[in-house]
């Protein structure tokens, strides 16, 4: 397809560990597993793993797509791993998804995986396309990166056609600090020329470089599912479009979506 908009999309936040961890023989699976990893490198694991599963954040998510409207492409999105090690997530997600679409799992992009998610949707060509952005907060040994606030994630259902409106990425690698000024100035203008746009902005990205004060900028603790929970919540935004825009530090990504919002 040429374009994408968003046709539908839930959000939750979710407490607790994952449900799978209450059983004590799987639950002492999973910390073995995780110490064989650690161990290698001389990192010490917690006793008692907690955090959560994907496929039990997402399972409750899919119920945005409408049992009469299947989908023909899902795309899990995540950065930092879960708490059910070797489970192909996507895979069961596909199992759970009206239409049974063919699936991919996404990572190791930091936060501008969603967005390569996006690109992936418009590459397939999929009439309806389901991306699942979802991250969670513990991890049973310590990490040099910071971990959200909490286990949150967003399912956003995607459909093309002739009426669909443009959808536009923007993506940069190897972007120092002091170049991201221009490119985001130059990204935003050039997706939001001509449209009724309302552009949106990770904390990471408006730590250097905040935009006009009519931007809106999320809250820092969720670096990857941040602008993706704002977009969930702007099908009734009086914008056509919602420019999203999004840094990461460590890897140095800059990303950019124009995600039409309204037919």
């Amino acid at each position: 397809m040429s374009g994408v908009r968003l046709l539908r999309a839930e959000r939750g936040s979710f407490t607790g560990r994952a449900g799978v961890l209450d059983d004590d023989g799987h639950r002492d699976e999973v910390a073995a597993y995780f110490a064989d990893m650690a161990r290698p490198f001389g990192v010490e694991t917690g006793p008692e793993p907690a955090g959560q599963s994907y496929g039990e954040m997402a399972k409750a998510l899919v119920a945005a797509v409408p049992a009469d409207e299947p989908v023909d492409l899902l795309v899990l999105a995540f950065s930092v791993h879960d708490m059910w090690p070797g489970r192909a997530t996507a895979t069961y997600l596909s199992h759970l998804c009206p239409g049974a679409p063919l699936s991919f799992a996404l990572c190791d992009q930091g936060s501008a995986t969603p967005f390569t998610g996006l690109r992936v949707i418009r590459a397939h060509g999929a009439r309806r396309a389901l991306l699942v952005v979802v991250e969670q907060a513990s991890l049973p040994y310590a990490s040099a990166a910071p971990l959200p606030a909490g286990h949150r994630g967003v399912a956003l259902l995607f459909g093309g056609g002739p009426d669909a409106g443009a959808e536009d990425l923007r993506q940069y690698t190897g972007v120092e600090p002091g170049a991201v000024p221009g490119l985001a100035s130059a990204a935003v203008a050039g997706l939001s020329a001509g449209r009724d746009a309302r552009v949106v902005l990770s904390d990471a990205l408006a730590a250097v470089w905040p935009g006009p004060p009519e931007h809106v900028r999320v809250p820092a603790g969720q670096p990857t599912t941040g602008v993706w929970w704002h977009l969930a919540g702007a099908l009734d935004a009086s914008a056509d479009v919602v420019v999203l825009g999004d840094y990461d530090h460590g890897l140095r990504y800059l990303s950019f979506a124009a995600v039409p919002v309204r037919a």
